[in-house]
């Protein structure tokens, strides 16, 4: 299954949290976090451009990638470790890309 995580070409490590449980595996480990930036075309103004920070955990112990709330990953960066907790993981979604004819 294909995920996308932002659009840029670079992901930045952004640390480790407190120890979360995985919901995957359920072993506890200190989860890697890492942000990708993301750009879309969008029809306002007076910017045509949608820009976001994605940010996304991986387990140490299964490598299961969960996603987390742009706030809630904006808090982490500013030095607030506790600020990702284990109700605050996300699955991901399935990307589809569009098809073409």
């Amino acid at each position: 299954m294909e995920y996308r995580l932002g659009t840029d070409n670079r992901i930045k490590a952004r640390g480790e949290t407190v120890e979360l449980t995985c919901p995957q595996c359920g072993k506890k480990g200190h989860f890697g976090v890492f942000s990708n930036f993301e750009r879309r075309i969008a029809v306002k103004l007076p910017l045509p451009l949608e820009c976001q920070t994605v940010y996304f955990l991986v387990c140490p112990n299964c490598a299961a990638v969960f996603g987390v709330d742009e706030q809630k990953g904006d808090d982490f960066k500013k030095g607030s470790p506790l600020s990702i907790g284990n109700f605050d993981l996300k699955d991901l979604k399935p990307f589809k890309p569009e098809k073409q004819a």
